[in-house]
């Protein structure tokens, strides 16, 4: 007689959730999810869904404002015009969950769901509801939360953040928002375009400080000139309401600035949801950053795995989606399935997009590595020209003379979609040699990416010894194919001594 409940308890019906559910249930297991909230988590109800509904709106905005460039004549959008946008964006999380059939999808591979708090007493009992239960391997994967900040003022005033953004009636006239990660770089042009006037404070030095530096100024750049208000090296002191208006005093290099808003909206990191779960009493090592794990996303207590936003690093639905697969893979067939912590990537939906993928320039130079940089510029790209997108370029990072990728970032229109044959050839371990010989449709924005490739061909044809080595080749064995093979041995000499050479 089995004497746990279950094969596997998931605390957490977000991403991963869902898919270590879906995917234990289906191979048999007896599994049970336990969600507090709302089905879907964090992405579908307070983030990636409707923030997605947001920006498509405003590029729906900004493509009418700015037809002119393309020869027509149509009126233009105000803030006055947006009135119907945030219902859209609140309808637009339930027409994806009905798409999504979530609850039926798990329902169908035997996952039993149930909603309440649940807590540790010991490493295989957790009690809900006043009821004891236990498990073999437990799975968690309860999310994060906006990070809370401590500003005076702001106890008076109030803010927003992601999970309360979205229940705004209208678009505010102004908005300041205090974070430069993707979601408030995101969320200034989105409310930038709808009329909005937007004022963006960062702490650090650059917007997406994670991304590649130079795609960044560039893109910090772009927005500055769609009128966002950018502050760098600046910090939000104080907050206060008088007569109505909320007035934020911005301190940075440059002195103290004070800017009148609508509405404050806090994109300033994130915290693990670990609360009340009584992780100590099951022996799980945690902070308030991240759940500890190792490369097969265990925790300090063996039978108990993590995955998700708890793990404090590259908080993306699609990398808690692939660590829930991972998770399941070791609990249902038990061998050493770790993270291939090569593959960080991820994408900021700007208009343009920006895409990341390995290591970035500076990251390679800290590093000490020998590198080399390719370049295409959407500006070269003839569908970008015609589709008036012609803004960013690719840039790929390459080592040794076989071309390993070791990064790829993107500044451009539809990056995100742009950066998935990189992210098979990295995976596959193919050079850059891939991208530059596979065939890719024209007119289309995926030939920057072949463009960006095939750079590293006449790189590497410019190199002194490269060339003396192909003039060899082709002044001997060219001209004398019954002398091929002598020709071949003075190729080969010829690199040899040019290669010795150029240690």
């Amino acid at each position: 007689m089995r004497k746990n409940d279950y094969d596997i308890i998931i605390l957490g019906g977000g991403s991963a959730g869902i898919v270590s559910s879906v995917m234990a249930g289906a191979l048999g297991l007896r599994v049970l999810v336990i969600e507090k909230g709302k089905l879907g988590g964090e992405c579908l109800n307070t983030g990636c869904v409707p923030s997605k509904a947001l920006i498509h709106a405003a590029r729906v905005a900004h493509t009418v404002n700015t037809a002119g460039a393309s020869g027509l004549r149509v009126p233009g959008v105000t803030r006055e015009d947006t009135a119907g946008v945030m219902d859209i964006v609140r309808g637009a999380i339930g027409q994806v969950q009905t798409a999504d059939a979530t609850e039926a999808l798990m329902r169908d591979n035997g996952v039993e769901i149930r909603l309440g708090n649940a807590h540790f007493v010991d490493r295989h009992t957790l009690i809900l509801d006043g009821m004891p239960l236990r498990a073999d391997h437990f799975i968690l994967a309860t999310g994060s939360r906006p990070r809370g900040v401590e500003i005076p003022g702001f106890s008076d005033t109030g803010y927003l953040t992601n999970q309360t953004l979205f229940d705004l009636k209208a678009i505010p006239e102004r908005l300041l928002i205090l974070g430069g990660g993707p979601n408030g770089v995101e969320m200034a042009q989105a409310f930038s375009r709808l009329g909005c006037s937007v004022t963006l404070v960062q702490r650090g030095p650059r917007l997406l400080p994670r991304d590649d530096s130079e795609l960044t100024d560039l893109l910090t750049d772009i927005l500055i000139a769609e009128g966002v208000a950018v502050h760098l090296n600046a910090a939000v002191t104080s907050v206060e309401k008088r007569q109505g208006e909320v007035f934020a005093q911005i301190t940075s290099e440059s002195g103290i600035d004070t800017v009148a808003c609508d509405a404050v909206f806090v994109a300033a990191g994130r915290a693990p949801n670990t609360e009340g779960l009584a992780l100590d009493r099951a022996g799980v090592r945690f902070d308030d950053t991240r759940i500890f794990v190792d490369d097969r996303l265990r925790t300090s207590v063996p039978h108990i795995y993590a995955c998700g936003d708890l793990l404090g690093t590259q908080q993306f639905s699609h990398l808690a989606e692939y660590q829930a697969k991972i998770v399941v893979r070791n609990i249902a067939f038990p061998g050493k399935s770790s993270a291939d912590r090569r593959l960080a990537l991820w994408a900021t939906f700007t208009d343009p997009e920006m895409a990341h993928l390995g290591i970035t320039e500076d990251e390679a130079k800290t590093s000490g590595l020998k590198y080399e940089v390719y370049r295409q510029p959407f500006a070269q790209n003839d569908r970008a020209i015609v589709d008036g997108t012609a803004q960013g370029l690719v840039k790929v990072i390459t080592q040794g003379l076989t071309g390993k990728i070791l990064g790829v970032h993107i500044l451009g229109p539809n990056a995100g979609e742009l950066l998935h044959e990189w992210i098979l050839a990295m995976r596959l371990g193919h050079s850059i040699r891939a991208i530059a010989d596979m065939v890719h449709v024209y007119p289309s924005l995926s030939m920057a990416c072949q463009h960006a490739a095939q750079r590293w061909y006449e790189s590497k044809s410019k190199e002194p010894w490269i060339a003396k080595s192909l003039q060899t080749y082709i002044k001997t064995i060219r001209p004398h194919p019954a002398g091929i093979g002598l020709g071949v041995l003075a190729a080969v000499g010829a690199c040899l001594v040019a290669a010795r050479r150029k240690k």
